[in-house]
């Protein structure tokens, strides 16, 4: 059975490091095992590929943010990730990534008016 060691997170380069210090810029402090650190890199790797499909996408002017998979996939991806940082988190990771809202599934009823009429 492995033991679960500290690691730190940063959201913006999709660092998962064992030091604050080697981390660019800090968000998330988690307790995890080897394996759990690979499936959380694995999901930032997707995320990337998801982040460059939507560089793509946005060279065609005329298509909405809002009726466009590759955001759609890029926006699951990252709830993914937090989804997998609110498990392995400490009890401050887990409740800012609960303040901050991105565990919820985002539903139209949520949408505001003036963007669901644009659809």
């Amino acid at each position: 059975m492995d033991t679960r060691e500290t690691y730190f997170v940063d959201i913006s380069s999709g660092d998962v490091v064992p030091h604050a210090e080697e981390a660019k810029s800090v968000s998330f402090q988690i307790q995890a095992t080897p394996e759990e650190v690979t499936k959380l890199k694995a999901l930032f790797d997707e995320n990337y590929d998801d982040d460059m499909s939507t560089f793509n996408r946005a060279q065609i002017p005329f298509r909405q943010y809002h009726n466009d998979p590759e955001n759609t996939q890029y926006d699951h991806s990252m709830q993914k990730i937090y989804a997998m940082i609110h498990q392995l988190g400490t009890l401050e990771t887990r409740k800012s990534i609960e303040e901050m809202g991105v565990l919820n599934p985002i539903n139209k009823s949520n949408t505001r008016s003036d963007i669901e009429n644009l659809k």
